[in-house]
């Protein structure tokens, strides 16, 4: 093992990498290739890093430690490793003292020839351990100091590694780990980052635990000092750690208990977030300690505030690193409550890096080499099969230095922005004649993307990522949201026949943000709205959006109830309270009666129950039909003034009105007739839809 560390410690000295350069695992870490496409390399079979002196070769295996059995009590370890040499620290476990003789190796664990053979077996079982334990000690030998900005990389590269463990631990038992398992008697133990330390490649500290014990037993209490690197960030030299579980009945990690995977549906691990790395210091804790981070939906931004560049690091269950901005409650509960549906690249791009105008006439402020997102960064959509998926990041950087040998002269000296305009239609122009290679016609439009920006383009702007959606799964939402935003500030450059088409689609982003419960992107399309419309005295659609504006309110404070209760928006729970309140929001501020009905047949109200069950019959007998807009109008009378007296009495009014068109003459016909005028009295509404 100390050979081992040897060669490790001499392949980082000489590529900076860890590894021995090449495509090792090693190497690509440390060169920060973390993107979800360039993950899937590290558990490929490489070459050893170096040859191992004879007697290393002939080393046969330890026998393998029970660190795999975590609810196995271990016994204190042996004497013999307190008195190996001290560059054996950081290696996996002897599970037998070297005076004894050492067992036989079976065939599969015999080296092949020119390899080495593992001393650390149980490491060697779990595949990629041993490679990520290599990794994380040659970071330990080339510490990282300074700000955010320097140490941003190295925690992104760490949080990587921890992915990688966490993922194949899933992936083996088919669960999300207890953040905090407990025995038999509901006694908390050892933290998950503890349980996880075989799949990280640290055997020998995982079988010196008393896995019986608690965290701070007297035994258990001392091992907190030897805190392994992946745990390791450069704010926290101490025993505590900034990597936590995001923990909650709603989230995908349970305190107590193991989630199965089957709980993520719909989201699947590749969605659903577990952890964090927090920012606030009082939320660090001791990385032994079954302590993490309790998501509160009253303040889901609690501990990962406080970044200088507002954003931070979070793992999915497929082991991926995402950034994400620190944005509005909205988002942040749609990210950690599992049930609710999201796409994943809508949140990482909610809160767009705009791009100010550099000074003219430097070739960085048209900078075509730049792998940087864009203003309105582009992300995966998986719901459109017909399109093309994303061309790799490889093949589009390829396509994009192409790209810059083509256009390099005339953006260097494109110092106006008409030169930037004719710089990003020429490359429109260009990518009609790439159809057949779709890694550079991404590129092309992408960049043509760039330059409308820096051009303060609206329109082109547009074209170009209505081209990209045609053909690409993208991410319409945000990139849209950013193309009415841009078209808005720069309105005088948008010609008049042009206008409809930035109209329609800021109607359309608002009706998709109100069926997703975005309220960030509602106000801002409201606020945008308002501005236009005050720069042409339109005093109706001011009126229109005050309005509309006063009703979203209403539904965001209805919205954030039932968040904080911690209720599904997708299926009834056993909360009958909780049910009548989700059953109300759906036919109250989404307009969604069928889906309200399915919470209100399971609220704790018998009138919403009975109404409820009684519309999915769709009665055609115009004396149940007046039995409904009774009900509903004694609901929508008895509520007070706002939306849901409105709501209630508009559905009573269109009951009424179906009764009366099917009713003979009679006392309940004269009674819906009655009813009807004086709903246009209450509400001012005189023309009602017809139900369907």
């Amino acid at each position: 093992m100390a050979s081992f560390i040897f060669v490790a410690i001499l392949c980082f000295g000489v590529t900076g990498c860890g590894g021995c350069g090449g495509d090792s695992p090693a190497s690509k870490l440390a060169r920060f290739d973390l993107n979800r496409g360039g993950g899937g390399d590290e558990e490929e079979k490489k070459p050893a890093p170096a040859k191992k002196p004879a007697q290393q070769e002939k080393k046969p295996a330890a026998k393998t430690p029970a660190a795999e059995k975590p609810a196995e009590e271990k016994p204190a370890k042996k004497a013999t490793t307190e008195s190996k040499p001290a560059e054996k620290t950081a290696a996996a476990p002897e599970s037998k003292p070297t005076s004894q003789p050492a067992e036989p190796m079976t065939p599969a664990a015999t080296p092949a020839v020119g390899t080495v053979a593992p001393t650390e077996t149980s490491t060697s079982q779990i595949p990629g351990a041993r490679d990520r334990f290599a990794i994380l000690e040659g970071f330990k030998l080339q510490p990282v100091h300074g700000d955010r900005v320097q140490t941003k990389a190295r925690s992104r590269a760490v949080l990587h590694i921890l992915g990688q463990a966490l993922a194949q631990q899933i992936a083996d038992n088919q669960t999300i780990p207890a953040a905090s398992p407990a025995n038999k008697q509901g006694r908390q133990l050892l933290s998950w980052r503890v349980h996880l330390l075989p799949y990280l490649g640290y055997d020998d500290l995982y079988s010196k635990f008393n896995l019986n014990e608690p965290w701070d037993s007297p035994h258990n209490i001392k091992l907190a000092a030897e805190k392994p690197y992946a745990y390791m960030t450069p704010d926290t030299p101490d025993d505590r750690t900034n990597f936590v579980f995001v923990t909650g009945p709603t989230c995908a990690v349970n305190e107590r208990r193991a989630n199965p995977i089957s709980s993520l549906s719909p989201r699947g691990l590749h969605n659903a977030v577990i952890a964090v790395e927090v920012a606030d210091p009082a939320n660090r804790v001791v990385w032994t300690k079954p302590e993490d981070l309790k998501f509160d939906p009253s303040a889901p931004a609690n501990a990962i505030t406080g970044w200088p560049d507002s954003r931070f690091f979070a793992l999915t269950g497929d082991g991926v690193v995402h950034e994400f901005p620190v944005i509005s409650n909205d988002h942040l509960n749609r990210l950690f409550v599992v049930s609710n549906p999201i796409n994943l690249g809508e949140v990482a791009s909610s809160v767009p890096q705009r791009e100010s105008s550099p000074a003219s006439g430097t070739p960085s402020s048209t900078s075509m080499t730049s792998t940087e997102p864009l203003a309105a960064p582009i992300s995966r959509n998986d719901l459109d099969p017909s399109k093309l998926p994303l061309p790799s990041r490889l093949a589009i950087d390829s396509a994009t230095v192409e790209l810059r040998r083509l256009f390099q002269n005339e953006a260097r000296n494109a110092d106006q922005d008409k030169k930037k305009e004719e710089i990003a239609e020429k490359l429109l122009q260009h990518a009609e004649y790439l159809k057949d290679d779709p890694a550079k016609q991404f590129a092309a439009l992408q960049i043509a993307y760039r330059f409308a920006i820096l051009a303060k383009s609206p329109v082109l702007l547009k074209d170009s990522f209505d081209k990209l959606q045609e053909k690409f799964q993208v991410d319409s939402f945000s990139s849209d949201l950013y193309t009415v935003r841009f078209g808005a500030e720069n309105l005088q450059k948008i010609p008049a026949h042009e206008l409809p088409q930035f109209r329609a689609l800021a109607k359309s982003i608002l009706e998709r943000a109100e069926q997703e419960n975005n309220f960030e992107a509602m106000d801002q399309l409201i606020q945008i709205g308002s501005r236009y419309a005050a720069s042409q005295n339109d005093k109706k659609t001011i009126s229109e959006l005050d309005t509309l504006k006063a009703r979203l309110q209403a539904s965001r404070k209805d919205y954030d109830a039932i968040q904080a209760r911690f209720l599904s928006l997708e299926v009834p729970s056993l909360d009958e309270e909780g049910n009548l309140m989700v059953g109300k929001y759906w036919c109250v501020h989404r307009n969604n009666w069928e889906k309200g009905f399915e919470f209100l047949l399971h609220s704790n109200d018998d009138r919403f129950e009975y109404l409820a069950e009684t519309e999915r019959t769709s009665p055609i007998d115009p004396r149940i039909q007046f039995r409904i807009a009774e009900g509903w109008w004694d609901i929508g009378i008895s509520s007070p003034p706002g939306a849901e007296r409105n709501k209630f009495l508009g559905r009573a009014a269109q009951w009424y009105q179906k009764a009366d068109d099917n009713m003979k003459d009679s006392i309940e016909k004269v009674t819906a007739q009655q009813r009807l005028q004086e709903f246009t009295r209450l509400t001012g509404v005189k023309d009602i839809p017809a139900l369907h």
